[in-house]
């Protein structure tokens, strides 16, 4: 993975973008993913404002981040659940040395 700047295109904008740990050929999918988010908002709600598009995009992706975090959470708590009940199984069985 590099750091090198990837040049970009959302909405007939041209950018040049640098992001950690990823590559260019992920940078402009990222950029293919607002730009079709973008489009798609357009086309539902009509509105001609770019600034406003982004916004609502911005928005949306957001949303998604933050309900995966949450299901993230919800499932590393069940993780740590069932890990800390198999433990607890291991512990018995080896006290009862039939380990």
């Amino acid at each position: 993975m590099s750091n090198s700047e990837t040049p970009i295109k959302i909405r007939g904008r041209s950018l040049t973008v640098a992001v950690d740990g990823l590559t260019p050929i992920e940078i402009s999918s990222i950029a293919g993913q607002v730009e079709e988010r973008i489009s798609l908002i357009e086309a539902k709600t009509k509105i001609p404002d770019t600034a406003k598009l982004a916004t609502l995009a911005a928005f949306e992706f957001a949303t998604e981040l933050y309900n995966l975090k949450q299901r993230s959470e919800i499932s590393g708590e069940a993780d740590g659940k069932k890990i800390d009940e198999l433990i607890e199984k291991l512990e018995k069985t080896i006290e009862k040395g039939l380990f």
